[in-house]
């Protein structure tokens, strides 16, 4: 019993002198960042997880004092094809925008509650038809959507600081799992 009485004594001498200051929100004041997401959109999570419409997905992020909104969408795996065919293909895609407010739980982490909207679709991609996107100079064919499924999200993300101005973090939603990278802009500049 000494033992357990004398480390306990130890532990809470060595967490007082730590000087670890938990939930310290005026750093949100000096966070200004910017990111990219990428990771697996339109899964469903209801008991079961249901893969149907799930696929690698693409986004950015933003935070400005503390408020955090971030989107990550998968576009239809055969819409950017460069050759002509009569070929139709099924296809889908899904989006998922996300709102949340970082919580600075130490200086280096950061945990955010999020709750959002997501979607999927699902179509046929027409191979026969080919258009060109000027801005990016890349080739696509028509999607023609036929039905849209819509979702309340919710979930949280986490984020670590390896260094002031680099931020890396995943983010875990009913319909969606995917990692961000992000840069602090207040913090780079110094």
């Amino acid at each position: 019993m000494k033992k357990v009485s004398l480390f306990a004594v130890l532990f809470s001498l060595l967490t007082i002198s730590a000087k670890a200051q938990w939930f310290d929100f005026s750093q949100n004041i000096t966070d200004v960042t910017i990111g990219l997401n990428a990771g697996v959109v339109g899964y469903h999570f209801n008991g079961q997880i249901d893969k149907t419409y799930a696929d690698l997905g693409f986004g950015a992020s933003v935070s400005l004092l503390g408020c955090y909104i971030d989107f990550i969408y998968q576009s239809p795996e055969h819409r950017w094809g460069n050759k002509i065919s009569p070929d139709k293909y099924r296809d889908h895609t899904a989006l998922t925008i996300n709102a949340g407010y970082k919580i600075p739980v130490l200086p280096w982490l950061n945990v955010t509650p999020l709750i959002g909207y997501s979607n999927e679709t699902t179509g046929w991609t027409d191979c026969s038809t080919i258009n060109v996107d000027y801005e990016s100079h890349s080739i696509y064919h028509d999607y023609n959507r036929d039905g849209i499924f819509n979702h309340f999200n919710y979930g949280a993300g986490l984020s670590v600081k390896p260094i002031s101005w680099l931020e890396i973090g995943g983010v875990c939603t009913a319909h969606a799992v995917y990692g961000n990278l992000s840069v602090n802009l207040m913090k780079l500049k110094n």
